[in-house]
C-alpha cells in the first residue's frame, strides 16, 4: 500500500491514493474529490462517512482500480459551513483537478456548493444530504447533484406513516434545528402526517450549535404531545433526548435519519431506550449486498458499519462506477452515466436495492423503523 498524504483536518485538502494487490501499468491515480465536514457540528457523521469512502477507494483498487489506474481521493473539510464548502469546491475543481465529488453531508453546505460545481460541470454525489431543497435545485431530468438515497420529503412521508401507524401517535410536538435540512424535514412532516390522521401541536426550532434545551423541552411537557419529532444533527438530538429524560418528560421520542447511529446511543445513554429512527441500512440487514458489506467492513475495521459508513460506502462505489463506464475521468461522462444508471447494487434498503436516480438525482426505495431496545437498534420488518 502506498499512501499520499497532505493532511490537516482544518481545511487543507487530504490526498490519498490506495494502492492493494495489483500492480497498475500508469502510476497516474484518477483523482475523485470528496468534500465533507470533519470538524465542526456535523464532524461525528462526516468522520464515519469518510471511513465508508475510503473502504470503497480501496476495496476498488485492490480489484485493479478504475480505467487501469488508482483511484485518489482529495479531501477538504468544509466544517458544516456554506462559504467553505464554496471555497473546497473551487479548491477541488480548479486546483486539484477532480472529475466527480463525493460530498457533502450538511444540506446547506451541498446546496451551495452544487451550484459551483454545476457551473464547472463537476457532478456531485451526495454522502449524506438529506434536503429535497438540494435536488429541486436540480433541472429535471440533467442533474448534476445526485443522493443514492430517499431525500427528506420520501424520508418525512415515511416517518409520518410510521409516527401513526406503528407508534401510535398522532399529536407531535416538532423540535428542529434551524437550517435547511430541519426546515425541510418538518415541513414536510407536518404536510405528511395530515394525510395519515396525526397533527402537529408544537413546533419549536434551535440553532444547530445549541445544547441546552430545557426551557423548549418545557413547553413540550405542557403542551402533551404523544410523541416528539427531532429534525437536526446528532449532536443536539442526543441532548434533546438526555434533557427529556431528565425533565421527566414521558414520551416517544423519534428522530430524523441523521440520528441512526450508535454514536448518538452512546451519547444518550440509558435515555435512548424506546428512540424511534427511520432507518436506510443497519447491520442487521436483509438486503443480501448490504450483509456482504457488513461483514467485510467488520472483518477490516472489528466493529460494526453504521448509516453513515453505508452511506459513504454507497456514493463513492457508485461514483467509481460512473468513472468505469463513461471510460474517461470527465466530469459530463460521469454525469450521463449516473443519469442513466439503473443496475449498481446499494447496501442500503431492503434486498435488491440498486442506484436508479430519478429525474431530480434521488433514489427512492423503502425505508425502515429502527427501536432502542437493551442499548441496541432493532430495525423493524419492512412492511
Amino acid at each position: 500500500m502506498r499512501s499520499i498524504v497532505s493532511l490537516s483536518v482544518m481545511a487543507v485538502a487530504i490526498s490519498v491514493s490506495v494502492f492493494a494487490g495489483p500492480s497498475f501499468a500508469q502510476d497516474k491515480p484518477v483523482k475523485l474529490g470528496v468534500m465533507l465536514p470533519l470538524s465542526g457540528p456535523a464532524a461525528l457523521a462526516g468522520t464515519s462517512i469518510l471511513e465508508g469512502i475510503r473502504f470503497a477507494a480501496e476495496e476498488n483498487n485492490a480489484k485493479g482500480g478504475v480505467l487501469g489506474q488508482p483511484v485518489e481521493l482529495v479531501i477538504e473539510d468544509d466544517e458544516g459551513n456554506a462559504t467553505k464548502g464554496v471555497t473546497a469546491v473551487r479548491k477541488l475543481i480548479e486546483q486539484e483537478g477532480v472529475a466527480a465529488i463525493s460530498g457533502t453531508y450538511v444540506s446547506g453546505v451541498a446546496l451551495a456548493a452544487t451550484k459551483v460545481a454545476r457551473e464547472f460541470k463537476v457532478p456531485m454525489i451526495s454522502a449524506g444530504s438529506t434536503s429535497s431543497d438540494v435536488t429541486d435545485f436540480n433541472e429535471a431530468g440533467d442533474p448534476w447533484f445526485f443522493r443514492a438515497f430517499p431525500g427528506s420529503r420520501e424520508q418525512a412521508r415515511q416517518s409520518a406513516v410510521d409516527m401513526v401507524g406503528k407508534l401510535d401517535a398522532t399529536k407531535v410536538a416538532v423540535l428542529h434545528e434551524n437550517s435547511v435540512y430541519g426546515k425541510s424535514l418538518s415541513d414536510s412532516l407536518a404536510a405528511n402526517l395530515a394525510d395519515v390522521g396525526g397533527e402537529i401541536i408544537l413546533t419549536e426550532t434551535y440553532n444547530p450549535d445549541e445544547r441546552d434545551f430545557f426551557s423548549v423541552l418545557t413547553k413540550v411537557r405542557a403542551a402533551q404531545p404523544d410523541a416528539i419529532y427531532i429534525a437536526g444533527l446528532m449532536d443536539a438530538g442526543a441532548q434533546i433526548i438526555k434533557q427529556s429524560a431528565e425533565l421527566g418528560v414521558d414520551t416517544q421520542i423519534m428522530g430524523s435519519g441523521s440520528m441512526m447511529s450508535d454514536k448518538l446511543i452512546e451519547l444518550s445513554g440509558p435515555a435512548s431506550e424506546g428512540f424511534a429512527v427511520s432507518s436506510m441500512f443497519e447491520p442487521s440487514t436483509p438486503n443480501e449486498y448490504g450483509a456482504a458489506f457488513t461483514e467485510r467492513f467488520r472483518a477490516k475495521f472489528n466493529k460494526e458499519p453504521d448509516v453513515y459508513s453505508a452511506l459513504g460506502y454507497d456514493s463513492m462505489n457508485v461514483l467509481i462506477e460512473a468513472v468505469r463506464r463513461a471510460g474517461a475521468a470527465d466530469g459530463a461522462a460521469i454525469q450521463a452515466e449516473l443519469n442513466k444508471m439503473d443496475d449498481v447494487p446499494l447496501v442500503q434498503g431492503p434486498q435488491g436495492t440498486v442506484a436508479a436516480f430519478d429525474e431530480q438525482g434521488s433514489v427512492p426505495f423503502k425505508i425502515g423503523l429502527a427501536i432502542v431496545r437493551d442499548g441496541k437498534r432493532e430495525w423493524l420488518p419492512f412492511d
